[in-house]
């Protein structure tokens, strides 16, 4: 794949090679969402026209902030396809260096789910930045008016593509630095991902704003595999069960207790063994090769009943930390390549300097056209003007 190829060239040979295969999932309740690879490209290049529609330019800036799923990554990806740049900030920076991040830059939009979001910017002037408050019913209205513009103006994404040709569009993100103030910097990495294939399902956990899960996201488009993304440990086992993965990522929260998972693991609704701890000491023993009683060799053979609660199919481990020696056993024992995804050192960025912001040409005007954000999604709202952050308390 050449290293520059753009989001929207890399959405549509999905779309056209996948249409009906999944491309992302995440839980939902008691289930599972998902979206196919046609879905998600058509939520995608609707969602970027109708931001366009709205006054977002290639090289602008946006802020997203929703909950981490299917809703973050098809923001982000329509931001990029946009030809705009995805800024994603931790909700542990201090709100004083979000301002004055925020401030160096041109910021046209800023998107939430909820109000409670813009505190992390409430000290950030953002003169020039619309609100979009992003719920369901708001979502399908964005995209409703970027169907509309692609509808006058059919090239319009093309011709964003054009504009943005070579330049870098994946996450942004907020760095937070113990001995100096924070960065802007664009996570990139080498080593496991550069492996996935078309066929391949990934479970990933973590933040959408941790370098780890940014990587992964842009491998997942490049590859035009599945993703399962659940955001905390305690989703890993159902998801798991449910998708049978050949890659497990999981960032540093979740491999932390990868050991304290897997001890109290259950297949089909059961323990996989009445003494997990002694058989996960008994397989490491062995893979260091050292003596073992009959007991303990037997207890190292039942290791085999913990395969199913990986879901039958991993090749592929990846720790966004240090593997001990349990873990590492296991995975030799059990035939897991454990995969090294190695982060580039961060740079900063400096984001006014890298995008200048080129206006879209006019689409044809039509009666019904909108420049205005869809502020909220209620049933008796119409497409309210969105409004400056300016002012906002508490800035």
């Amino acid at each position: 794949m050449p290293a520059q190829e753009s989001p929207l060239t890399r959405l549509t040979r999905h779309a056209r090679a996948r249409a009906l295969e999944v491309a992302v999932a995440e839980p939902s309740g008691a289930s599972w969402s998902t979206l196919t690879w046609n879905e998600l490209y058509r939520r995608v290049i609707d969602g970027a026209a109708g931001m366009i529609e709205a006054g977002v330019n290639p090289g602008s800036v946006v802020v997203i902030r929703v909950p981490t799923g299917i809703r973050l990554l098809e923001l982000e990806l329509a931001t990029r396809v946009a030809g705009a740049v995805p800024l994603l900030l931790p909700e542990h920076l201090d709100p004083a260096e979000v301002a004055r991040l925020l401030d160096e830059i041109e910021v046209r939009l800023v998107i939430v789910d909820d109000e409670s979001r813009l505190a992390l910017l409430r000290r950030a002037v953002l003169a020039e930045a619309q609100l979009f408050e992003c719920d369901d019913r708001s979502w399908e209205r964005l995209r409703g008016m970027g169907l509309e513009r692609r509808k006058r103006q059919p090239d319009v994404l093309g011709w964003v593509d054009g504009v943005r040709a070579g330049s870098p569009s994946s996450a942004v993100l907020g760095l937070p630095r113990e001995k100096g103030p924070a960065w802007l910097f664009r996570p990139e990495s080498s080593g496991a991902l550069s492996d996935l294939t078309a066929d391949d399902v990934v479970v990933l956990t973590g933040e959408a704003t941790d370098r780890f899960t940014t990587v992964v996201r842009d491998a997942h488009l490049g590859a035009g595999c599945t993703l399962v993304w659940v955001e905390g440990p305690e989703r890993l086992e159902a998801a798991l069960a449910q998708f049978s993965p050949t890659h497990v990522l999981l960032d540093h929260a979740a491999a932390r207790v990868l050991e304290d998972l897997i001890e109290v693991g259950t297949v089909d609704g059961a323990p996989w063994h009445q003494t997990p701890r002694d058989v996960l000491e008994a397989t490491s023993a062995r893979v260091a090769e050292a003596r073992l009683g009959s007991r303990g060799r037997k207890l190292a053979d039942e290791v085999s009943a913990l395969v199913p609660w990986w879901g039958g199919r991993v090749r592929v481990l990846a720790l966004d930390a240090r593997v001990n020696r349990t873990i590492s056993g296991l995975a030799t024992t059990l035939g897991f390549r454990i995969g090294r995804i190695a982060h580039h050192p961060a740079v900063r960025l400096d984001l006014a300097r890298e995008h200048a912001v080129v206006d879209v040409p006019a689409a044809p005007t039509a009666e019904a056209a909108s420049e205005v954000l869809p502020r909220r999604g209620g049933r008796t709202s119409d497409l309210d003007s969105a409004f400056s952050l300016a002012g906002t308390p508490g800035s």
